[in-house]
């Protein structure tokens, strides 16, 4: 009997393929969004730093209009600077998230193919074993047949 073979393959291997398109644009956008995180707290870092800056100089008495003004502008800039990173790091997620739904779809469909391949394996398997069955039981019963009729002066 010929071996199994799976009419589907091919497109079961284009299913594959775009499945890891799927997941590759996945992780790209996953890394794009932990950089901007990086990116947002390292500012959020810097801006902490400069508020302690800023309380020490109050502290210390060295306040001065000009660099008040400037030290405003500068943690208003940081501010600004954050929230548009947090606009952008939304958004990614949410194209994350259509991505995600991409890949759950590829997931289904290349699953449904290699479910199908799967029963067809079986239903030839259990074929297979049928055809065998049916060669041993034959191949037994012609032994048995050359047994039954050998002449009986042959078997001294």
């Amino acid at each position: 009997m010929k071996r199994f073979s799976f009419n589907l393959e091919t497109l079961l291997d284009i299913r594959k393929k775009k499945e890891d398109r799927v997941k590759l644009q996945l992780a790209e956008k996953n890394k794009e969004i932990i950089k901007l995180q990086e990116d947002m707290s390292s500012i959020h870092d810097q801006l902490k730093e400069f508020q302690k800056k800023e309380v020490q100089n109050r502290i210390d008495k060295m306040i001065d209009p000009v660099l008040l003004r400037y030290s405003v502008t500068y943690r208003f800039k940081l501010k600004k600077e954050m929230l548009e990173l947090g606009r952008r790091i939304d958004d990614l997620k949410a194209d994350a998230w259509k991505i995600n739904r991409k890949l759950i779809d590829a997931i289904k469909e290349r699953r449904a193919i290699e479910i199908l391949k799967e029963k067809r394996f079986l239903e030839w398997k259990k074929e297979y074993s049928l055809k065998e069955q049916e060669y041993i039981d034959d191949i037994s019963q012609q032994g048995f047949i050359r047994k039954m009729h050998r002449p009986k002066d042959a078997s001294l």
